[in-house]
């Protein structure tokens, strides 16, 4: 596995993969720090890296990296559906359960959505709870809501370093 990080607006974000694509995206927090079975390979991760910082400085609306999350064939499912929310556009639970064929999966799809190993690229931060508001997310409302605004276009995720 190879990895390099960036540090942004978010903290520092951690970008994980092998010849398959992308496996995790990682917001660090304090005390996080790299596995040492992973090898620091800035070269094999500069697309990623490049296209994570057009996506955060607001020059980037779709990825196009290839992406290898690991989980269920449900997961999958769910994860490759967030991959389709248009950018600045948010769907709930109950839109993606039908869109996936599953009208009665709401709550897993949001299980599925906070288990996401590629959060920001998977866009788990597009999708609001059946009531249309903000819901849980691993690193915080606050994160979803500062995505929204870059997405909206009021906020550059960069450092300014």
């Amino acid at each position: 596995m190879h990895y390099d990080c960036l540090d942004t607006v978010l903290g520092k974000i951690y970008l994980l993969a092998d010849d398959k694509g992308l496996r995790q995206l990682i917001v660090g927090s304090a005390g996080f720090c790299p596995d040492e079975s992973w090898e620091h390979n800035p070269d094999t991760m500069k697309p990623y890296i490049s296209q994570l910082k057009e996506y955060l400085g607001g020059k980037r609306r779709t990825f196009t990296l290839p992406l290898a999350p690991q989980g269920t064939a449900f997961q999958q499912q769910v994860w490759h559906s967030l991959t389709e929310i248009p950018f600045g556009q948010t769907r709930n639970y109950q839109q993606i359960a039908k869109k996936i064929g599953m009208p009665l999966a709401g709550q897993a799809i949001g299980m599925a959505k906070n288990v996401n190993p590629i959060p920001i690229i998977i866009p788990c931060h597009r999708v609001r709870n059946d009531s249309d508001s903000l819901c849980g997310y691993r690193y915080g409302r606050e994160m979803v809501s500062q995505l929204l605004a870059l997405e909206s276009g009021q906020l550059s995720l960069l450092n300014k370093t």
